[in-house]
């Protein structure tokens, strides 16, 4: 009876000590702190003197720590086993528990991992789904240091080590992706910050080093006409110092005939990483590899995704070269799947400075053709007006008919047209050219008061009463005061024109929260619906009944709204035919004072 009693006590105080291991283990989901517990409770319910947690690796073939007690660590973290030798790798194989307890009979006994006063040990495999995943290895200082009992415990800590290392795995391989996500958003957000070209492959090639982990990168231009790739950058980590590789010289080409390994990459747009000591690697890539010292490369085609809105098509705009100098490396399946998503951002990017820089050097034959021609047209006009001017004052007046009075004045308002639509044009190039670097601060309530004052005798010879309604506090905009000047200007100058004499324009400063809102309002001619669409569209004219008199180029809204949208607002017109119109727009302030 009493050794029941006692066999229930101990059974009893096993299943304290399990529910407290079950307690442990489940409070955290550190693989780390699983590895340590778990050794930490072998130790402590069996009495070994030492012992290890060593895990099988990926290709089950090698065997190595990952936790040791009761052992100086610097004699057991560098061993390296194999499945087919020694009483760990026994375990391992058969999935059963090995206890021995006279080491020195043992066949696959082996000295180099064991204390030198061991007599006995248990190496308990650990298992996950039908694989082994681990070895609990314990030695004791006595032949009978571990009972049947102890074995008994060791098994049923070893599968509850394995649920809690596999749930560690899962939240240590979750929180590796979430960082590589994060990385992945990041490098993306800053290769998207930049429509130059060379600050793209600065910033991709750092990108790409930093999230690969690698020595160097060097970006490659793909020419697909000429088959060769042209070094475009090269980046190397500033803190590899020990690395051994050199980057090849910006400029420099290969052809891609030799290069099978760069070629395949381009034509499946798929990451592939070579080691140098590969004996399947091609001559050529060997020879780039020794020649810049280089261990191991991962290949990445800078490839651009499909889309309907821009090109069903893939195209394929350079390759990058993730180089590796330090050390021998294998680039796993998630780094290629990383390296590609990021190829894709930047080719993406590249192509966006390319259009950029195609986009900016039309605006730039645009703009020469335009004072180009803008030249050749005011001068051979300013001559033609001139002498027709001279040659109209010399002729007797009284001697005009009446057709030949009406000739010479259709000639003099075409060719005001004309010079009215050539300034135009300058002054639309030039506000497009304008250097945003150039602009300052400007009180826009000075600004508008002398705007209105200024176009006050051209309503005067209309008969026009214009009144200013602008705020008391000063509104400061950032900005060209000749630029806003000029589409305030066109603002009222239009209000005036198309209003019929003895009309009523309005001109209004206000403010709301952070921004400037200025308006004109007129009891004028007004503007169908259908035509007000189209108003702010250059050398678009809405022509109402009454206004086939009235001269313009069309370019005066168009000039207002590049004008406001440079500046960072917006324009916009309500009207009404026969009622009038409201012309309006808003400017973000930089601040505001009280006059």
């Amino acid at each position: 009876m009493s050794d029941l009693i006692e066999n229930l006590a101990e059974q009893l105080e096993e299943l304290k000590m399990l529910q407290h291991v079950d307690k442990e283990l489940g409070a955290t989901l550190d693989f780390d702190n699983v590895l340590m517990l778990t050794m930490d409770w072998a130790l402590r319910r069996t009495g070994a003197a030492a012992g290890m947690f060593i895990t099988v690796g990926e290709e089950e073939s090698a065997l190595r720590p990952l936790a040791a007690l009761g052992y100086p660590y610097a004699d057991v973290r560098d061993q390296v086993w194999t499945l087919e030798r020694g009483i760990v790798g026994r375990a391992a194989r058969t999935h059963q528990a090995q206890h021995v307890t006279d080491l020195a009979a043992d066949p696959d006994h082996r000295a180099e991992y064991v204390l030198e006063e061991t007599q006995s040990v248990v190496a308990m495999p650990i298992e996950l789904r039908g694989k082994v995943i681990g070895v609990i290895w314990l030695e004791g200082e006595m032949p009978n240091t571990f009972s049947p009992t102890d074995v008994a415990f060791v098994q049923r800590l070893a599968q509850r080590a394995a649920i809690a290392l596999d749930h560690a795995r899962l939240y240590r391989e979750a929180a590796h992706q979430a960082d590589e996500m994060a990385s992945l958003y990041t490098a993306s957000r800053m290769i998207s910050t930049s429509l130059e070209k060379a600050q793209v492959l600065a910033i991709a090639a750092q990108s790409l080093a930093t999230t690969l982990r690698v020595s160097s990168v060097v970006m490659a231009d793909y020419r697909s006409l000429h088959g060769e790739l042209e070094f475009a950058h090269a980046y190397r980590l500033p803190t590899a110092r020990h690395t051994t590789d050199t980057l090849p010289r910006i400029g420099s080409t290969f052809n891609l005939e030799n290069l099978p390994e760069v070629r395949h990459a381009i034509e499946t747009q798929r990451s592939a990483g070579y080691s140098a000591q590969s004996r399947l690697i091609s001559d050529a890539l060997r020879a780039f590899m020794t020649g810049h010292a280089v261990r191991a490369v991962l290949i990445i085609p800078l490839a651009t995704a499909p889309t309907a809105a821009q090109s069903p098509m893939i195209e394929v705009v350079g390759v990058a070269f993730a180089m590796e100098g330090r050390h021998e490396r294998r680039f796993t399946d998630d780094e290629c799947g990383m390296a590609e998503a990021l190829g894709s951002q930047i080719a993406s990017a590249l192509r966006q400075a390319r259009l950029y820089a195609e986009v900016r050097e039309l605006e730039e034959i645009k703009s020469h053709m335009i004072r180009m021609a803008s030249h050749d047209l005011r001068n051979p006009l300013s001559v033609a007006i001139n002498y027709f001017d001279m040659f109209v004052h010399s002729m007797p007046q009284e001697s005009l008919t009446a057709d030949q009075t009406k000739y010479i004045k259709n000639v003099q308002q075409a060719t005001s047209a004309m010079r009215t639509l050539i300034e135009d044009l300058l002054t639309l190039e030039k506000v497009e050219s304008e250097r945003e670097a150039l602009w300052n601060e400007i009180a826009f309530n000075g600004l508008v008061s002398a705007e209105v004052e200024a176009q006050g005798s051209a309503a005067r010879l209309k008969k026009h009463t214009i009144t200013a309604h602008i705020s008391p506090t000063v509104l400061f905009v950032r900005g060209s005061a000749a630029q806003l000047r000029q589409a305030v200007g066109n603002l009222i100058n239009n209000a005036i024109k198309y209003t019929p004499d003895g009309g009523f324009i309005q001109v209004r400063l206000t403010f709301k929260e952070r921004r400037l809102i200025f308006e004109v309002q007129d009891n004028g001619y007004g503007i169908s619906k259908e035509r007000q669409d189209r108003l702010f569209s250059s050398f678009y004219r809405a022509r109402e009944p009454g206004t086939d008199h009235i001269t313009g180029t069309g370019l005066g809204l168009s000039l207002v709204r590049t004008v406001i949208e440079r500046h960072g607002g917006r324009v916009w017109a309500n009207s009404e035919p026969g009622i009038g119109s409201i012309f309006s727009f808003w400017l973000p302030l930089v601040r505001t004072a009280e006059s």
